[in-house]
């Protein structure tokens, strides 16, 4: 593990691996050096673009262990059971103190070509001000993104937030808590949102003039190549992060947290707020189809992958066959009939035989929907409906978050409605699960919203159900795998050698 920007002259080196078809890149830190030419900026955007992606396999094994969904059970190496499932406590490196160094290389190519952006010209003059502004909105939304994968992985153990696109001078970004961290990331997102607007939504990815029009990541398509096509991704994003920050507000006071029967005081301006981003959010459609059960086929941005040569493959594939639903999980699942489910995890050859396996289901990954090119979600709008019926839950909208979650349940999962009362209820029907849902109940409609949750989202890539257990003060409650031993894991730690960095003096604080 590395220091939070210590590294920084190593990140030009890194994108000419991972990223697709690149050839070696500049010094970052030097930016007199950087090439003024179309082709060099489509480099760092496309390095921008592609960092995470080495790292989000990892954050999906995490998260979904963190979770109790699923785990990859195999003899030579059980730390991705009995670490991320809390047997036993993380490590400070590897399994325990992950998605750091790959996700601050990224942010410090985005603040480079952030800072790179105003003094390029097209033809000897400035770049027009709303293509500029559009590539900077494009760029501080990558950013910002980087940064939520941090905090999402590492919560109240926070995320070094310093001054963006300045040189690391010998003094380490400070480790914010949970409510400054999201403050940041709103704050980064806010910034993104201005300057696509000040574009124009019509205003292309690109500099006339020049030959130069930004190609995105093929699975970025649902966004197009406009200023207000790419808006979508910012307020999904922006959406997202006002949630989180509702909730860490709440979480800093015991007075105001949620807990196991109450809901808590989460913020609630900023729940309206990303209510209004959700539905605002081009990549958020209150219209439903079944296709949505497998998460490539839904509206969404998604980290691409191929096995073409130089790029990544996707990399969660290899370890698919061995990875398998955990028994707590599937309790809680229509295994037999739920398409969200289905779509993810079919029915195992052979149950595993490595340390902990005696809490996997007798469900593996369905490999006949992952491949070596399967994309893993950065938001998709089954993930939007959830954030909006948080967002409606946290501002005791109570009817409007169980009738978006029973969208969901009954025209993506294939289920019956929820609303039906237990008395109606056949011995044939189409659901092997019995769920009586209260809309008048704060912990009803929580239940009911936990309980979609975790076969829409499981496997997918966004982490949702682990965030949404530390949200609604859910830890001791529901991570019960191993019993009293049980260690209640739900974050990442920081990397040992940050902290030998800091002298130990890691705290996360709020200035």
């Amino acid at each position: 593990m590395r220091a939070y920007f210590r590294l920084i002259t190593l990140a030009a080196a890194g994108l000419a691996v991972t990223a697709c078809n690149e050839s070696l890149v500049p010094d970052y830190n030097n930016l007199t050096a950087f090439p003024h030419s179309a082709a060099s900026l489509q480099n760092e955007f496309s390095g921008a673009f592609s960092r995470d992606r080495s790292d989000i396999g990892f954050f999906v094994q995490a998260t979904e262990g963190f979770a109790r969904d699923a785990a990859y059970f195999t003899p030579s190496e059980e730390r991705f059971v009995t670490e991320l499932t809390g047997q036993t406590p993380l490590d400070d490196d590897n399994f325990g103190a992950g998605d750091w160094d790959f996700e601050y290389n990224a942010v410090k190519v985005a603040d480079s070509v952030q800072g790179i952006l105003p003094t390029l010209t097209a033809n000897g003059a400035p770049i027009p001000a709303k293509s500029l502004n559009a590539l900077l909105g494009v760029i501080e939304t990558t950013k910002a993104m980087d940064y939520m994968i941090i905090e999402l992985a590492h919560d109240t153990n926070g995320t070094a937030i310093g001054a963006p696109g300045q040189p690391y001078t010998g003094t380490l970004a400070p480790i914010l808590c949970a409510t400054d961290s999201w403050k940041a990331i709103v704050a980064m997102l806010d910034s993104a949102v201005a300057d696509l607007n000040a574009a124009g939504a019509s205003t292309t990815l690109s500099i006339p003039g020049t030959n130069f029009n930004l190609t995105l990541p093929p699975t970025y398509a649902a966004l197009g190549n406009t200023a207000g096509g790419f808006e979508g991704l910012t307020l999904a994003l922006r959406g997202r992060a006002r949630v989180e920050l509702a909730y860490a507000i709440a979480r800093r006071s015991a007075a105001t947290a949620p807990t196991a029967g109450t809901p808590g005081s989460p913020d609630q301006s900023q729940l309206d707020s990303a209510i209004t981003d959700i539905q605002a959010s081009s990549l958020y459609s209150s219209t439903l189809s079944a296709s949505e059960a497998v998460a490539a086929n839904d509206l969404g941005v998604f980290f691409a992958f191929s096995s073409a040569s130089g790029d990544i493959t996707n990399p969660i594939f290899g370890n698919a066959g061995g990875t398998f639903a955990l028994e707590l999980a599937v309790s809680q699942i229509d295994s037999v009939h739920d398409q969200r489910f289905l779509a993810m995890f079919a029915p195992a050859a052979a149950q595993p035989t490595s340390e902990g396996a005696s809490t996997a289901s007798s469900y593996s990954m369905n490999l006949s929907n992952i491949s070596t090119n399967t994309p893993i979600t950065i938001t998709r709008n089954v993930q939007l409906q959830f954030l909006l019926a948080r967002a409606y839950l946290g501002t005791n909208q109570l009817l409007k978050a169980a009738q978006t979650v029973d969208g969901v349940r009954t025209t993506v999962g294939g289920l019956r409605t929820g609303f039906i009362p237990d008395t109606a209820i056949s011995a044939d029907k189409k659901d092997t699960t019995i769920f009586v849902l209260d809309p008048t109940s704060y912990t009803s409609v929580r239940d009911f919203l936990m309980r979609e949750l975790r076969p829409s989202v499981i496997m997918d890539g966004t982490g949702e159900m682990v965030v949404a257990i530390r949200d609604y003060g859910l830890i001791v409650t529901d991570l019960t795998t191993w019993g009293a031993k049980d260690q209640h894991t739900t974050m990442e730690n920081i990397p040992a050698v940050e902290r030998q960095q800091r002298n130990n003096n890691f705290a996360a604080v709020c200035p």
